[in-house]
């Protein structure tokens, strides 16, 4: 008779290295959001809601991008690791349609307010700029741990 395996607990976020793959998207997602959120209260403030709503747009879309991204990449990678397998063409399909969604609502944002699309395009920028920061953020956490020689 076999014994079930060990139940499988949640990771706590205080049990994990602050440089660990886990604590790392956690951060990246976080820090995305608040990021297209200041970018939209700017913009609102300094333009107009329609700067502020294509910017938090932008932001989402940035967001839902990462996010998209992610579970993708996961499945892709769980699909070809598990005995050799080969992704199936809906899973690659799945992985550069949200190139074509995106693309989608900054053209129809373009059709509506060419503002819009501006805006929408800044927002687009609170990933790279979360990854950025990330970057800081490991550069930091790199730098205070004791060397090894």
């Amino acid at each position: 008779m076999s014994e079930s395996p060990l139940p499988v607990e949640p990771v706590r976020e205080a049990s994990l290295s602050p440089v660990s793959p886990l604590a790392t998207e956690r951060r990246i997602c976080r820090m995305t959001l608040v990021i297209a959120a200041g970018m939209a209260l700017a913009a609102w403030a300094g333009r107009d809601w329609a700067a502020g709503g294509g910017v938090a747009a932008g932001g989402a879309l940035a967001y839902l991008n990462f996010m998209w991204m992610r579970a993708s990449l996961r499945a892709l990678v769980a699909t070809t690791t598990a005995a050799g397998g080969r992704p199936a063409r809906l899973q690659m399909a799945k992985f550069f349609l949200r190139w074509v969604a995106i693309g989608a609502a900054i053209w129809l944002a373009a059709q509506l307010a060419s503002t819009m699309a501006v805006a929408i395009v800044c927002g687009l920028f609170a990933l790279p700029l979360a990854v950025a920061v990330e970057a800081f953020v490991q550069a930091w956490h790199g730098a205070r741990r004791p060397s090894a020689a």
